[in-house]
């Protein structure tokens, strides 16, 4: 799944239904002014950290974020600083016009 121009219907409704998730939005809303590690979000968001850490690792593959490592002074010494990556998503009829779909 990638959000540069999906050209399938299939793709397109993967998209929008991992977008429309109220708890991804939420982690995505918490790392667009600045990037945090995984806890921060956690406690920001109100949700387990083990489920932040699974969404995030989702976002990073469909290109939405990106994760660096860095050492910190205090436990856990290796942090992963999460930010997101500026993107625009249009649906319109347009765009579902052309996409390709497996039956018509």
């Amino acid at each position: 799944m990638s959000l540069d121009q999906p050209h399938r219907i299939k793709e397109l409704a993967q998209i929008l239904s991992f977008l429309g998730n109220e708890q991804r939005l939420n982690i995505l809303r918490a790392i667009t002014s600045r990037e945090k590690f995984a806890r921060e979000i956690s406690e920001e968001v109100g949700i387990s950290r083990p489920l932040v850490t699974i969404y995030l690792k989702q976002f990073e593959k469909i290109g939405l974020v990106v994760g660096n490592n860095r050492i910190a002074d205090d436990p856990p010494y290796l942090r992963r600083y999460y930010r997101a990556i500026p993107f625009d998503l249009v649906v319109n009829l347009d765009v579902i016009k052309n996409l390709n779909g497996e039956r018509l």
